[in-house]
């Protein structure tokens, strides 16, 4: 056998024998896996969860720590990709989920929760004056769009590269809309992100059927990648000129304070959605809201207007979470400590990563770590990164018992302790040190 002297080869070797033994040493997850092959494709009904030779079957979470089904714990830094923000089994977001379940569910008319929990977005949001909930960011999206086209009467929606607003609402790195025949069909035209120059000629380019300029604050999906001040100033100036409206997909940013990004960034749309963790991060949950001209249009008996409706839009068990988060759970307060927790996280692990090709983008509590000599700036700079090394990071992790996502992403819970981010940052200065001939 020839000797492994490249790079490259030996991170391939180092991945293949993590792999070995994460296969060793998880044979109930194989053994559920297997079973699952059958009729779920992936054996999951979410690709995300995938990765080589099986995805780790989780049993239980508790607090900042999950379990799975061969006994080993981890501390969790994925949180369910961002929808978790509050830990596992909440006490208050728990008993508020119980007290409602007591009380009946599924009861097919309106509950006194969803006033309630609307009146509390709109204190919180400046650029929400009315609100309508749905049951993921994915569906708040696509609404959303439907009614910002039926509003204009334009077709034309704007996005980014690299942007990601849901399953069917996906655009890839070249500017191409990735797994086309899975995405609405909107007369979608795609800028690259960060980009005023690009941006104010598509807009003149487009402005008479421009609908809609559609921006995720940080590109969350495609590696944290956050949109400069500039470049998002530049998207509202260029939507009032042209009379298009703006809207932010906060769907995972919202976390950096009780009024989202925006909030922090001093940028007001005309439109935002919302997702993941107001449900109580167990419950599923999407919102859009905005201006009340636009939102006007969905008024029952609306001259003109458009339909919306769902059977689980105002979902008891969610709205009572929901109510509970806003009121009791997630208050100025924290939300400003996990955004500097995030970004001290994020500023600790640059530190031991000085001197190595591992990188981190990201906004407070939601980060992406890279493994690249290049700077990670693009969605294109992410795909060009060294995607093996990021496995065998996940897979080194895991066996110290972290639990983050594979492709990188870190997303930080209100109940995970400064303490225990510090072991994490310790075991990332154990890997590096370990693999320094493949991460220098």
């Amino acid at each position: 056998m020839a000797p492994i002297t490249s790079k490259l080869e030996k991170i391939a070797a180092a991945l293949a024998t993590a792999r070995a033994t994460y296969s060793k040493t998880n044979p109930k997850s194989f053994q559920i896996h297997k079973e699952s092959v059958g009729t779920l494709p992936g054996g999951t009904t979410r690709n995300v969860l995938h990765f080589k030779p099986f995805p780790v079957i989780l049993a239980s979470g508790k607090g900042s720590y999950l379990t799975d089904v061969d006994g080993h714990k981890y501390l969790d830094l994925c949180a369910e990709y961002s929808a978790g923000l509050f830990g596992h089994s909440h006490p208050v977001i728990t008993k508020a989920m119980h007290d409602a379940i007591d009380n009946g569910f599924a009861l097919g008319g309106a509950n006194h929760f969803e006033g309630r929990m609307a009146q509390l977005f709109c204190s919180r949001f400046p650029s929400i004056d009315k609100i309508r909930f749905s049951n993921s960011g994915t569906e708040a999206n696509l609404t959303a769009l439907a009614l910002v086209k039926a509003y204009t009467k334009r077709n034309t929606i704007l996005v980014f590269r690299g942007g990601y607003h849901g399953g069917l609402a996906t655009f890839g790195k070249d500017g191409k809309v990735a797994g086309s025949v899975m995405n609405a069909p909107h007369k979608f035209v795609i800028a690259p992100y960060n980009d005023i120059e690009a941006l104010e000629e598509i807009v003149e380019e487009h402005k008479d059927d421009l609908a809609c300029i559609f921006l995720e604050l940080m590109q969350g999906s495609s590696g944290c990648l956050p949109a400069n001040v500039d470049f998002i100033k530049a998207t509202r100036a260029k939507a009032t000129e042209v009379r298009a409206v703006l809207m932010f997909d906060e769907v995972m940013t919202s976390r950096m304070s009780t009024g989202g990004l925006q909030g922090l960034l001093g940028v007001t749309p005309d439109m935002t959605t919302l997702g993941k963790y107001f449900g109580g991060g167990g419950q599923n949950f999407g919102a859009f809201g905005g201006r009340d001209e636009i939102m006007s249009m969905i008024e029952p008996g609306h001259p003109g207007g458009a339909y919306h409706s769902g059977t689980y839009n105002n979902n008891v068990t969610t709205m009572a979470a929901g109510v509970a988060v806003l009121e009791e759970v997630w208050t100025e307060k924290v939300a400003t400590e996990l955004y500097q927790m995030g970004e001290w996280l994020q500023d600790e692990l640059r530190r031991v990563a000085e001197g190595t090709i591992l990188q981190v983008t990201g906004v407070g509590s939601l980060m992406t770590l890279h493994f690249s000599s290049k700077a990670i700036i693009s969605a294109a700079d992410v795909q060009e990164s060294v995607a093996e090394l990021k496995e065998l990071f996940f897979f080194d992790m895991l066996r110290r018992g972290f639990f983050l996502a594979q492709r990188g992403m870190i997303s930080l819970m209100t109940v995970t302790s400064k303490a225990e981010l510090e072991t994490f940052v310790e075991a990332v200065g154990q890997f590096l040190e370990e693999r320094h001939e493949l991460v220098s």
